[in-house]
Order: C-alpha cells, then sequence, then structure tokens
C-alpha cells in the first residue's frame, strides 16, 4: 500500500475526505495542563476555554483566554489578546520567532502559550483534514522510525503551523489514531513527545480525538516514558459547521 493510499483509506475511515474538505468551521470546549506548562510558567492559561477554529483559514479563537470574557486570537503569522469589551491588549507578529530568544526556555507569556496552544489544536482538531493540506507531504515510515505496526510520516513545509518537520502517526487495525509522535521545536530541539490518544467520537458524521496525554520519548529507541505527563488535554462540546450542501 501506498502512503496516498494509506491517507485515502484513512480519511475514509473518519468521515471522507469531501465532507471534511466541506468544514468551514469547529467549536468546542478546552482544558489542557500539565507540566510543559507548569515548567514554563503558565500552569492553568488553557482552563476553561472556548474554542472557535476556522480550519480552512487557519485561524483559532479561544474564548475567556486570560480571564472571563476575553478571548486569544491565533493566526499563523500573528496572536493578539482582546478583553472582555473587545479591546486589544496585547499581539505579537511572527509569534513563533520569540520563541527563539533565550528566556523562553523557562518562562513563556500568554502571548507564547496562545500561539503554541493555537497551532497544536488547528493540528489536533483538523486531523486528518491536516494531512490533506498542500504542504503537508505523507510518507510510510523509514526503517529507522521508531514503533511498528501501521504508521504513517508527514513532512511539513515551513509555511504550516505545526510541531515539527518530521511527524509520525501510529493507527490501528480500524485506522484510528492511537499515537502522534513529533518534537515541539518551540520548546527544544530535544522535546521530543509521544501524544497517546485515549478517547475520540463521531460528531456530525467526522471522528475526533478528544481524550489526550502526551509523554516524552527519549533514548535511542525512543522509547515512551511514564512521566512526566507533559500534557493532557481534554475537548468537549464539539460542533461542525458545513459550507452550504456539506
Amino acid at each position: 500500500m501506498s502512503a496516498q493510499q494509506l491517507l485515502d483509506d484513512i480519511l475514509a475511515s473518519h468521515g471522507g475526505r469531501e465532507r471534511w474538505q466541506s468544514v468551514t468551521a469547529i467549536d468546542a470546549s478546552l482544558s489542557s495542563g500539565g507540566f510543559a506548562f507548569t515548567s514554563h510558567c503558565q500552569p492553568t492559561a488553557l482552563r476553561n476555554l472556548t474554542i472557535h477554529l476556522a480550519p480552512h483559514e487557519r485561524r483559532v479563537v479561544f474564548g475567556n483566554f486570560g480571564g472571563p470574557g476575553g478571548s486569544g486570537h491565533f493566526a499563523p503569522d500573528r496572536v493578539a489578546i482582546h478583553d472582555a469589551d473587545g479591546r486589544l491588549v496585547a499581539e505579537r507578529h511572527d509569534p513563533r520567532r520569540s520563541f527563539a530568544r533565550p528566556i523562553k526556555n523557562i518562562a513563556w507569556d500568554r502571548l507564547d502559550i496562545l500561539y503554541f496552544a493555537g497551532y497544536a489544536i488547528w493540528n489536533y482538531l483538523w486531523f486528518p483534514g491536516l494531512l490533506d493540506e498542500p504542504d503537508v507531504t505523507v510518507s510510510l515510515p523509514k526503517a529507522g522510525d521508531a514503533g511498528s505496526g501501521l504508521r504513517l510520516a508527514a513532512e511539513f513545509a515551513p509555511s504550516a503551523p505545526t510541531h515539527s518537520a518530521r511527524q509520525l502517526y501510529h493507527f490501528d487495525d480500524q485506522l484510528l489514531l492511537t499515537r502522534h509522535d513529533y518534537t515541539a521545536d518551540v520548546i527544544g530541539g530535544w522535546a521530543t513527545a509521544a501524544n497517546c490518544v485515549l478517547a475520540s467520537e463521531i460528531v456530525s458524521g467526522l471522528r475526533f480525538y478528544t481524550r489526550r496525554k502526551v509523554f516524552p520519548r527519549m533514548g535511542p529507541r525512543q522509547t515512551v516514558l511514564p512521566l512526566p505527563l507533559l500534557v493532557w488535554i481534554e475537548i468537549d462540546d464539539l460542533a461542525v459547521t458545513f459550507a452550504a450542501g456539506g
């Protein structure tokens, strides 16, 4: 089986390419935390938020971000925070470049975690439509890639907001995602992670992954370690909007 055929089958098992492409918005609620956020001075920044995601535009709005009624706005080239009255509180252009500063190894501000959460949620809620994007190329795993079983590798062009250029997806026999391996480049080139799927649900004919835990991968075999729990993710209240006729 070729990589493209495997992707076609994955899309079919998750609701179908045509239905994914007709999605115009995904709404949900989100709570997330873990050592990756605590260690960067942002332990509760992603608790009890709402999400409005425009997948084709690569934009995410987080409701209640920064306080009740506030909002955080993500786009790959700009992040911004607004207060409950809609006034601009803070913004940052070219936000990924900020992570090159040494201080970011120990402390993030709200714009940093907004950028991280924005691209991560776009990746997670837009999967597997994400792998059908024009700046993403899929391939079968290389011999040296960690793990076994049914897997699909992806190469992301610099234009795609994501964790790292190369990522690996693991599937079960029903083509459901079980694990997602990547390096969290904005944290550091050493931040190799295994994003483990715990639960999923079907909404409007599409499958979404709603419970995840992220653990470190280390060593020559990239063994998944049980601690620390880097990130936990809980997504609820999913709703999908389609283009007319979708």
